[in-house]
């Protein structure tokens, strides 16, 4: 019992250790969409309200949600998942 819960707490801790930033983030999405995913970002920022970089992220420890909108003109699209240094597109238009 001790052994299982001595791996579950060390995969908690490396799962909160290799958790993205947000300039992970935009390192990924340059490198996946190329100029367009910086322009992309750059309007974002443009358009939101305070500030906000663009991109935002809900941190849950273990893994991020990154999103951007949602504080200004732009409605809030989520982007991204992210867990141990993993990025995962979120598809808004329901697999068409």
């Amino acid at each position: 019992m001790r052994l299982i819960l001595f791996l579950l707490i060390s995969l908690i801790v490396v799962l909160a250790l290799t958790n993205p930033n947000e300039n992970e983030f935009r390192s990924y999405m340059q490198q996946k969409h190329g100029i367009a995913g910086s322009l992309s970002l750059k309007v974002a920022a443009i358009f939101s309200a305070g500030t906000s970089t663009g991109v935002s992220r809900d941190n849950y420890i273990i893994c991020s949600r990154y999103y951007i909108g949602g504080d200004g003109i732009l409605p809030r699209t989520d982007l991204a998942w992210a867990v141990a240094g993993k990025f995962f597109d979120i598809d808004e238009g329901g697999g068409k």
